[in-house]
């Protein structure tokens, strides 16, 4: 992945003729507050030393970051710092200031730095400065702006160099040896670990088979390949950078060729997706990121890196680092998610009209509205992991997937009390998931497909392929419909579903099932109703007889085949009379 982004840095060395200048502060969240400048005028007495002459506050600006302020930041532990400009806090004004020594001026670090502090008080008391709002210095020289400054741009890169590689303060950050970014023989300095945040050398896929003890000296890096690699970083931090499924995800590509092209079109495609984000869904952001990045025809392959990053306690990590990814399979991906919801929207929307079947997509279990903050079930850890075996095409357990989906279902059945209520969008939603990793080929299932024919609603189960491969299941889902008409009934008669209770919030065995099936055909018959739904009760039977003992179904598999049947009840294909073919009214 370093190499990838040296490689990505070398492509747009017109882009950022000075890398290690860095950009102080993103673009302000809508509703906080902009960060300001404090200018700090500095002028030479008689004597050559500096003394404060100005201090006033600026409203800032990005642009002004090469033309004016020059900034860098360096961890607070080197001290001094790597600029003309720095952020605060307060504590390490002092600290900072001694970039004016180590640039050979004359002056008092501790009156410069008392006269910012009761400037800042006094901006502070006056309102000019709100007391949260994140603040940049900048030190302008003799009327000269950082950037016009001959001694720092003098000094800027050499003391980044020595900085750079500087391993429990002994100096061994320069030696003669071969880069490992770029294979010369030459001088390389150590200390990538300061480049890049996320650098670890013990594990795979950054500095692989690497000794943490002497990884300066195995991964190190010449002079020209730490600016590219600090170009990469700025390529992938302005439009290699995404949203999926509401994570930061970087896309970098791996070309022989024609690198730069495809840096370009990312270019414009993430000014394109950025300017619609408000206008359309997570979903079809990410399938036409997908779907764009595979059509790049110089692309030989994309890392595809997942990152969080805790600012309060400036922990970053890479969550998920897949290395690889073929174009081929992404295009592939796209196409065969777009036919498959398209499908499954066309067979399962006359049974729920009143939900947005389009809004229904394969989201590796992240949609809105599972937040797994509110509800148990998926975790980040399980998004990631199904991302992994999606695009490195592994297999995926179906039985560790219903048992996730079915907690989120059982605590939304607790939730809805009485109604008699099925989360329909937390069962439909777990349907189209499970289907579709099914026909993209990596659903891990306990049995194969197994054909089972002449069993009653065959039209509707040969419509969803191999999915129900086994009597149990669709007997599960007839049972499911058939209980959700006996809930219906009788929240109609009654205002409520005690029937719910038998059902034991759909975590059930094949005991269990028994039990329920039982239970409901006595309750019809207390409701003088036995005789209703004749098709289905025929269906559950015969599906049960042919399934036999020792059904191959855990009790969440069990409950998430009928909820499937709940959620489906007023599918076309299972409307019956009652008794001489009413259609059965719902709630």
């Amino acid at each position: 992945m370093i190499k990838a982004l040296i490689e990505i840095g070398r492509s747009v060395r017109d882009l950022y003729p000075m890398p290690l200048v860095e950009v102080p502060y993103k673009r302000p969240k809508e509703g906080k507050n902009a960060p300001k400048v404090l200018v700090v005028e500095l002028r030479s007495n008689l004597e050559g030393a500096l003394e404060i002459s100005n201090i006033y506050p600026i409203n800032y600006s990005a642009d002004d970051v090469f033309s004016k302020y020059f900034f860098r930041d360096i961890p607070t532990a080197y001290g001094h710092a790597a600029s003309l400009s720095f952020k605060l806090p307060p504590s390490t004004l002092r600290q900072r200031l001694g970039i004016l020594n180590l640039l050979g001026y004359k002056t008092d670090v501790e009156g410069i730095a008392e006269g910012i502090e009761r400037s800042l008080e006094g901006f502070k008391r006056s309102g000019e400065l709100l007391k949260n709002v994140s603040i940049l210095v900048v030190l302008k020289i003799d009327g000269k702006w950082p950037a016009e400054n001959e001694k720092l741009r003098e000094n800027f890169v050499k003391n980044f160099l020595e900085n750079l590689g500087k391993y429990k303060r002994r100096p061994i950050w320069k030696r003669h040896g071969v880069c490992h970014g770029c294979g010369k023989e030459t001088t390389v300095y150590a200390g990538v670990g300061s480049l890049l945040k996320f650098y670890t050398v013990d594990k795979h896929g950054y500095a692989p088979e690497l000794n943490p003890k002497v990884a300066w000296k195995q991964y190190a890096l010449c002079e020209e390949c730490i600016f590219d690699l600090e170009r990469g970083k700025r390529a992938k931090d302005e439009f290699l950078t995404w949203s999926f499924y509401d994570k930061n995800f970087w896309l970098l590509p791996v070309a022989s060729g024609g690198l730069r092209q495809i840096l370009d079109n990312f270019r414009q495609l993430h000014k394109k997706l950025s300017g619609r984000a408000h206008e359309r869904g997570f979903e079809s952001l990410e399938d036409e990121l997908i779907y764009e990045a595979s059509k790049q025809e110089e692309a030989l392959s994309y890392h595809f890196v997942f990152v969080e990053e805790d600012k309060k306690r400036k922990k970053f990590e890479i969550r998920l680092h897949i290395e690889e990814v073929l174009p081929s399979v992404m295009s592939k991906y796209v196409d065969t998610k777009t036919e498959h919801e398209r499908e499954f929207g066309r067979t399962v929307f006359q049974a729920v009209p009143h939900i947005k079947i389009e809004k229904l997509k394969f989201n590796f279990f992240s949609s809105s509205n599972l937040k797994a903050k509110q509800k148990p079930g998926f975790t980040d850890e399980d998004f990631y992991m199904l991302v992994d075996k999606v695009f490195r095409r592994s297999p995926v357990d179906e039985g560790y997937l219903i048992s996730k989906a079915m907690s989120r279902i059982s605590k939304d059945m607790i939730e809805t009390k009485d109604q008699g209520r099925i989360p329909l969008w937390s069962v439909l939603e777990t349907l189209l998931s499970l289907e579709f990793l099914l026909k993209w080929g990596i659903l891990k299932r306990k049995i194969g497909g197994v054909a089972m024919n002449r069993l009653p609603y065959e039209k509707f189960f040969e419509e969803h392929g191999d999915f129900f491969n086994h009597p149990a299941k669709k007997g599960l889902v007839l049972l499911g419909v058939l209980v959700q008409n006996f809930l219906n009934e009788q929240y109609r008669r009654r205002g409520s579903t005690p029937f719910m209770k038998v059902l034991k919030n759909l975590i059930l065995d094949q005991r269990d099932v028994q039990k329920v099936y039982v239970a409901l055909q006595n309750k019809m018959n207390e409701y003088e109703i036995g005789h209703w739904w004749p098709e289905l009760r025929e269906g559950v039977s015969l599906s049960f007889i042919e399934a036999g003992d020792n059904w191959p179904l855990s009790p969440e598999e069990i409950g998430f085949y009928i909820a499937v049947g709940m959620a489906l009840h007023a599918h076309p294909v299972f409307r019956e009379g009652k008794e001489h073919g009413e259609q059965q009214q719902t709630t």
